[in-house]
C-alpha cells in the first residue's frame, strides 16, 4: 500500500503519457452541487467548497468515488480555492496548510474504496484565486507567497501532479510557477506540473492574452509537462485553440471543457451536452490532434467521464508536427523575433538615455505621457520595444514597478527590459505577464553579472540579448565576435539549459565617423559577425543598434549611411534592430550615388580614410534628411502615385484638387492609388521596404481617400446587402480594407467594418447580430493567408457557411482556387482590388451566385452523425410538455390594444449610461487605465450627454409613441396563432426550431391546448430626432450626429423596456418593481429565434401601429427608423436561444 501511494516521478509521468490518454475527472462543484448539500455542511462558509474539507468531507469523498468508478485515471483535489487570498473572504485562511492536507487524504479515501486495475493519480487543484495581478489587484510577491503557503502542503501530503488551472492572467501563472520552482529547489525534487488556461468565447484569456501569447510566454518553462485548455466553453469553442497548441507546444497537450455553452435556467447555470456529444469531442481531440490529457470541467458528471472512458481508452494520440519558433510576446499576442521580411524591430524611443523628451518625461513623472510615447512607437511599426529609465537621480526599481504595469496592458508590444540591474531586471519581469527580453548580458566581469541575469532569465522565461563584450572590452573583429559569443553561450546553454532560440547575439559595431584609422573596418566586421554567428549558430538571432555606426555625422548624412548599414546587415542574417523607424530611408529610396558612397563607407575597401571624407562631402550643405524625387517637376497623376510610393503627405489638398478637374475620384483611386500601393506591396514583399514606409504610404492614401470622398457619388445603402469586414488576427494593414469599405458603401452596400487583427469570433458574431451574409477577411502578411485557411477551418466546424470574399497583398487566386474553395463548405472568392469586390458583391445580390445564408447553412450543411429527424420528432424531442407543466396563462386586464405616449423623462431615467457611452458612443476603455477612462468619461461623454438632453429639452425632438395589448393566442406546432374576440384568427407566427438539442422553438413555451396569452408591442421615438440627425450631417457636423444618432438608438430600446415594466405593473400591480428583470421574456423579429421580418407587417397590422406613425419598407425596415417592435411570451421558462 505504502509503494501504491508514492508519489509518481516525472519520469514515471511523462512515460505514462506516450503509453495512454490520461483521462481526468469532472467538475467537483457540479457534483458537489447536485448533492443538495445545507448550509452546515460548510460549517456555516456556503460558497466555499474547500469548507467541506474540514466540515463533511464525505460529500467531497463521494465526488472522488463516483468519478473513479466511472474509469478515471486522474482525481483532482477539492482545493481550487485553498490559497489564503481567497480563503480570506471565509475566514479559513489560517486552516490552509490543514485544507489542502486533509483534501489529499480524502482523495486517497476514495482511492482505496474503489478498486481499480490501476492506480489512480492525485493532482493538486491550484485555482487562479480572484485576483488578477496584471490589472494590479495584488502584488507578485504576495500572489507567489499564497501559492507557496499551498504547493507546499499538497506536496508534502503527496499530490502526484501539480495542476495549475483555470489560469485568467499570465501573470498568475508565472507567480504560480516561481513559486512551485522556488519550492522544488528547496525539496530536491519535483513533481509534474500541469498549466491549463481559460479561454473565454471570445478567444482570449480574462486579461485579453491570446494562444499565441499563452505558447510564447509559457515554452520556455522546462518543467511545464502539459500545457491546455479548461473552463469558459465548451469543446467546440476550443478546436481552433487546441489545434494550435497541437502545432506549436512542444510538450504535452490537455483539453478540459464545460460540457457545452451554459445556460441559464431558474436563475443557474445548465449545461446541455451530452455524454455522448462530450465523448466524441474528446475522441476527436486524441484522433486527430494527438491531445495526450483529456476530462472535464463545469457541468460535467461521472456518465461524461465514463463515455469518454469507453470511447477513447486503447486510443493512441495523433502523431504531431511541432513548428519550432522564436517568439516573444505582449501581454496579449506573440511576436516572431524573425519577422518576414526582416527585422523585428524594436523600438528605441522609450529610453531613459538615448531620448530627450522621454527623459524630460521620466523627470516629471509623467507616466501616462510615457505609456503613449510605446503606444505611438507600435503605431510607427515598431515590433518590439525597449524600455530604459536608469537615469542619474531616479530611483530605477521603483520606476520600474510603476511604468512596467502601465506598458504591459496598454502598450500591445513585448518588452525589451533594458537595465544594467539585476534588481530593477527583477521587479520589471514582476511586473510583466508577457514573454520579455533583458537587454542585456557580457562577460565584461568575467561572467559573473551575466549568471546572475541568466538565473532571473530561467526564472521568467525572458529572451537573452548577448553583447560581444569581454573582460578585453568590446571585440573587434569577426573572429573576435564570434569568440565571445561562443563562450557565453556555453555558459547559457551549459548552467542555464538555454536554447540557442533564447539567446539574441549583440556583435556591437563603433562609428565609422571618428576618423580614427583603427575603426574604419568596425561596420565591415560587425557584418561579418552577423554572417559568422547566423552560420555558426543558425537558431540563435542577432540584433543591432544601428544608428552607433554613424555617431559623429550630421543628421541628414547619419540617416543615409543608418540604412544603407541596416539593409547590407539583414543580406547578412540580421533578424532583430534597435532603431527608430521613422529615421529609415527604404533603401530604393536613395540615389545609387550616394548608395554607393555609403556602402564604401561601410566596407572601408582602400583603408586610407578617402570613404570617410567622399560621403561628408556628398553632405556638405545638405539639410534634408533624405534624398527626395523631385516630383515637382512630375505630372499630377506620377505625383500622386510617387508621393504613396514615398510615403509624403504633403500638399494633398491642391494636388487631389488639380487632379478632380480631369479625372473622377473613383479613377483617382482605381488607376494611381491602388496600383501605387501594389508597387508599395511588392517593395514589401522583396524586403526593399520595412513595415514603417508600409504604414506610412497607406496613410497618404488615407488621406488622399479622405479628400476624395465627399466628391464621390453614392448611391443609398441597402440594408440587406451587408458584409462584415476585417483584417485577419495578427496582422495591421488596413488599407486595402478601407478602400474595399468606401468603394462598396459608396455603391449602396452596406459594410460593419471590424478593424485591423480581428479574430474569426468576432466575425462570426457581428455576422449573427448584423445578420450578414458575407464575410470579407483582408490581409497583407504571407501569415495571413493561413490565418485565413484556419477562419474557413473554423467556420466549417461552427456550421457557420456565410459567402466569404478573400483579398489581400499575399494571397493569389491559385491559392484560393485550390487551396481554399475546396475546403470551405460555403462559397469563397477571390478579390484582386477594391474594384473586383464591387463586381462580386454585385453577381451576388444578383443572383448570379446567391451568399448562403448562415442561419440556414448551420443546419443544411451540418454533416454530424445524428439521424435526420423530422419536424414532428424534433418537437417530440425538445418536450415542450416541461414547459407547460403547472403553467397558468396569465389573465390580462384587457384584450385588444391601446396608445401610449412616453415622456422622455422616463425614457433618460431608463439610459444605460455604460450601454451608451462604450456601445453606441465608442467610448471603450481598451488600453487606458481606469481614472484615465473615468476621467475621458467625466469630460468627453457626461458633457455630451448633458448636451444632447439639453438639446431635447430646448427643441423637443422626440416624439416617443407606443401602442401594446393583449390577445389570445395558442401554439399549433412551430407556430404562434393569434386569436381575437370572436375566435377569429388574425396572424399566424412560425418560428424555426432548433437543430440540435434540446430543439426549441418560442411556440414550446406557449399553450397548445387552450387558450394563452402574449402581448404585442410597438414603440417609435419619433421623426424629429431623425431631421435633427440629417441637418447635422449636412452641416458636416459628423459628431454631433454620430452622437445623436447613438443616444436615439439607445433611447429606442429604453422605449421598449419602459412599455415591458408598464405591461408589467398592469399584469402584476401587486409585484412591484425594483430593477428586477419584467415579468415575460421580450423578442424582436429578426433576431435568431425569431428571424422572420416579414411577421412584422401582421404584427403591426394587428397593432393597428400606423397610428403612432409607424410603417415598413418593402424590405421589412421600420419607418421612422428609430422604432422597435415585438411580443412578451409569459411563460417563465421563455428563453432567448439561437435555433
Amino acid at each position: 500500500m505504502e509503494n501504491r501511494m508514492k508519489p509518481i516521478s516525472v519520469d514515471e509521468f511523462r512515460s505514462l503519457l506516450q503509453r495512454e490518454v490520461l483521462i481526468y475527472d469532472g467538475a467537483m462543484g457540479t457534483n458537489l452541487q447536485a448533492q443538495g448539500l445545507k448550509p452546515e455542511d460548510y460549517g456555516g462558509r456556503e460558497g466555499c467548497s474547500e469548507a467541506l474539507n474540514l466540515f463533511c468531507p464525505q460529500a467531497v469523498v463521494e465526488v472522488h468515488k463516483s468519478f473513479i468508478a466511472a474509469g478515471c485515471r486522474v482525481i483532482e483535489t477539492n482545493t481550487f480555492g485553498a490559497t489564503r487570498i481567497t480563503l480570506r473572504e471565509y475566514k479559513l485562511e489560517d486552516r490552509v496548510a490543514e485544507i489542502n492536507r486533509r483534501a489529499v487524504e480524502m482523495a486517497r479515501e476514495a482511492i482505496d474504496a474503489v478498486p481499480t486495475s490501476h492506480r489512480p493519480l492525485i493532482a493538486g487543484s491550484i485555482g487562479p484565486t480572484s485576483m488578477l495581478p496584471s490589472l494590479g489587484n495584488i502584488g507578485f510577491d504576495d500572489m507567489a507567497s499564497a501559492y507557496t503557503e499551498q504547493m507546499e502542503a499538497l506536496f508534502d501530503a503527496g499530490v502526484d501532479i501539480f495542476q495549475i488551472e483555470t489560469c485568467q492572467d499570465l501573470l498568475q501563472i508565472k507567480s504560480a510557477l516561481y513559486a512551485a520552482d522556488n519550492l522544488f529547489r528547496s525539496r530536491g525534487r519535483r513533481c509534474p506540473v500541469v498549466v491549463s488556461v481559460t479561454l473565454e468565447p471570445s478567444g482570449t484569456m480574462l486579461v485579453g492574452s491570446d494562444i499565441s501569447a499563452i505558447t510564447a510566454t509559457l515554452e520556455p518553462y522546462q518543467f511545464i509537462d502539459v500545457l491546455g485548455i479548461n473552463c469558459a466553453t465548451g469543446p467546440l469553442e476550443m478546436i481552433r485553440h487546441v489545434a494550435h497548441l497541437a502545432e506549436f507546444w512542444p510538450r504535452a497537450v490537455s483539453v478540459m471543457p464545460n460540457a457545452g455553452l451554459p445556460e441559464n435556467v431558474d436563475g443557474k447555470p445548465f449545461y446541455r451536452m451530452t455524454p455522448e456529444e462530450f465523448a466524441s469531442f474528446h475522441r476527436r481531440f486524441v484522433t486527430e490532434f494527438g491531445v495526450n490529457v483529456i476530462g472535464g470541467c463545469c457541468g460535467t458528471r461521472p456518465e461524461h467521464l465514463a463515455e469518454v472512458v469507453k470511447q477513447v481508452s486503447g486510443l493512441q494520440p495523433a502523431a504531431r508536427k511541432i513548428k519550432r519558433q522564436a517568439l516573444v510576446a505582449s501581454l496579449f499576442t506573440g511576436v516572431l523575433l524573425r519577422q518576414s521580411p526582416a527585422p523585428a524591430l524594436v523600438g528605441e524611443r522609450t529610453n531613459a538615455n538615448g531620448a530627450r523628451l522621454f527623459r524630460k518625461m521620466l523627470e516629471e513623472e509623467d507616466f501616462a505621457g510615457m505609456t503613449s510615447m510605446g503606444r505611438e512607437q507600435a503605431r510607427g511599426g515598431a515590433h518590439l520595444i525597449d524600455l530604459c529609465v536608469a537615469f542619474v537621480g531616479r530611483d530605477e526599481v521603483s520606476d520600474m514597478q510603476r511604468l512596467v504595469p502601465m506598458f504591459a496592458t496598454q502598450v500591445n508590444l513585448p518588452l525589451v527590459i533594458d537595465s544594467t540591474s539585476p534588481v530593477a531586471i527583477e521587479a520589471a519581469l514582476k511586473n510583466h505577464g508577457g514573454r520579455c527580453v533583458i537587454n542585456s548580458v557580457n562577460l565584461e566581469d568575467g561572467g559573473e553579472r551575466l549568471r546572475a541575469v541568466a538565473s532571473l532569465a530561467q526564472k521568467f522565461g525572458a529572451a537573452l540579448i548577448c553583447l560581444t563584450i569581454d573582460e578585453n572590452g568590446m571585440a573587434k573583429t569577426a573572429s573576435e565576435k564570434l569568440v565571445v559569443a561562443q563562450r557565453i553561450r556555453t555558459i547559457l546553454s551549459g548552467e542555464f539549459g538555454f536554447r540557442d532560440a533564447d539567446m539574441i547575439f549583440d556583435p556591437l559595431t563603433f562609428t565609422v565617423a571618428s576618423g580614427d584609422a583603427d575603426l574604419r573596418s568596425s561596420a565591415a566586421e560587425t557584418l561579418k559577425a552577423i554572417a559568422l554567428i547566423s552560420e555558426q549558430m543558425p537558431a540563435a538571432n542577432t540584433i543591432l543598434g544601428v544608428s552607433n555606426v554613424s555617431f559623429g555625422l550630421k543628421q541628414s548624412a547619419r540617416e543615409v549611411l543608418n540604412s544603407v548599414f541596416l539593409a547590407e546587415a539583414v543580406k547578412n542574417g540580421l533578424t532583430c534592430a534597435i532603431v527608430n523607424p521613422e529615421r529609415i530611408i527604404p533603401e530604393f529610396s536613395i540615389l545609387e550615388a550616394e548608395k554607393k558612397l555609403a556602402l564604401e563607407l561601410l566596407y572601408n575597401p582602400r583603408n586610407d580614410g578617402s570613404e570617410l571624407t567622399a560621403y561628408m562631402q556628398a553632405f556638405a550643405g545638405r539639410t534634408d534628411s533624405s534624398f527626395k524625387k523631385d516630383l515637382a517637376s512630375l505630372p499630377p497623376v506620377d505625383r500622386l502615385a510617387e508621393k504613396v510610393i514615398e510615403g509624403d503627405s504633403s500638399d494633398l489638398e491642391s494636388l487631389t484638387g488639380t487632379l478632380r478637374q480631369n479625372m473622377l475620384p473613383a479613377q483617382i483611386i482605381n488607376e494611381i492609388l491602388l496600383p501605387a500601393m501594389k508597387t508599395v506591396g511588392e517593395h514589401f514583399g522583396a524586403g526593399r521596404l520595412q513595415l514603417p514606409f508600409v504604414l506610412q504610404s497607406a496613410e497618404v492614401v488615407k488621406k488622399t481617400v479622405s479628400l476624395l470622398e465627399p466628391y464621390m457619388e453614392k448611391k443609398p445603402a441597402d440594408p440587406d446587402r451587408k458584409m462584415i469586414l476585417a483584417t485577419v488576427a495578427g496582422d495591421v494593414h488596413d488599407i486595402g480594407k478601407n478602400l474595399v469599405n468606401i468603394m462598396l458603401s459608396n455603391n449602396g452596400f452596406c459594410v460593419v467594418d471590424l478593424g485591423i487583427k480581428v479574430d474569426i469570433d468576432a466575425m462570426i458574431r457581428a455576422a449573427e447580430e448584423h445578420e450578414a451574409g458575407v464575410i470579407g477577411m483582408s490581409g497583407l502578411l504571407v501569415r495571413s493567408t493561413q490565418i485565413m485557411k484556419e477562419n474557413l477551418e473554423e467556420l466549417n466546424r461552427r456550421n457557420f457557411l456565410p459567402t466569404v470574399i478573400l483579398g489581400g497583398a499575399a494571397l493569389t487566386p491559385e491559392y484560393v482556387e485550390n487551396e481554399l474553395k475546396p475546403l470551405y463548405r460555403g462559397k469563397v472568392f477571390y478579390a484582386r482590388d477594391a474594384v473586383d469586390s464591387i463586381k462580386i458583391m454585385q453577381s451576388i445580390v444578383s443572383g448570379d451566385e446567391q451568399p448562403s445564408q448562415p442561419a440556414a447553412a448551420s443546419v443544411a450543411k451540418k454533416t454530424d452523425s445524428s439521424p435526420k429527424m423530422s419536424g414532428a420528432e424534433l418537437a417530440g424531442k425538445a418536450n415542450r410538455h416541461q414547459f407547460l407543466m403547472n403553467y397558468v396563462p396569465v389573465k390580462p386586464p384587457f384584450t385588444g390594444n391601446t396608445l401610449v405616449n412616453i415622456k422622455s423623462n422616463d425614457l433618460f431615467s431608463l439610459l444605460s449610461h455604460k450601454v451608451l457611452f462604450e456601445a453606441r458612443w465608442g467610448f471603450k476603455k481598451g488600453n487606458m487605465t481606469d481614472s484615465e477612462y473615468q476621467k475621458m468619461l467625466e469630460t468627453r461623454a457626461k458633457p455630451a450627454l448633458s448636451q444632447m438632453i439639453d438639446l431635447e429639452r430646448r427643441r423637443n425632438i422626440l416624439e416617443t409613441r407606443a401602442v401594446y395589448g393583449f390577445y389570445r393566442c395558442r401554439a399549433s406546432g412551430d407556430s404562434i396563432k393569434i386569436i381575437d374576440d370572436a375566435g377569429i384568427g388574425v396572424g399566424d407566427f412560425r418560428f424555426p426550431r432548433q437543430g440540435r438539442q434540446p430543439f426549441l422553438c418560442l411556440s414550446d413555451f406557449v399553450n397548445d391546448s387552450e387558450d394563452d396569452i402574449i402581448a404585442l408591442w410597438a414603440v417609435t421615438i419619433g421623426d424629429r430626432i431623425v431631421n435633427v440627425e440629417k441637418t447635422f450631417y449636412e452641416e458636416n457636423r459628423y459628431l454631433d450626429y454620430h452622437l445623436l444618432h447613438g443616444l436615439g438608438a439607445e433611447l429606442a430600446d429604453c422605449a421598449a423596456v419602459f412599455l415591458h415594466r408598464h405591461i408589467h405593473r398592469e399584469l402584476f400591480p401587486e409585484l412591484p418593481l425594483t430593477g428586477e428583470q419584467p415579468a415575460g421574456c421580450r423578442y424582436s423579429f429578426g433576431y435568431p429565434a425569431c428571424p422572420d421580418l416579414n411577421a412584422q407587417r401582421d404584427l403591426l397590422h394587428i397593432l393597428g401601429a400606423e397610428r403612432i406613425g409607424l410603417s415598413l419598407t418593402e424590405l421589412n425596415q421600420m419607418v421612422p427608423e428609430l422604432s422597435v417592435s415585438g411580443f412578451i411570451l409569459f411563460n417563465r421558462h421563455a428563453r432567448y436561444f439561437v435555433p
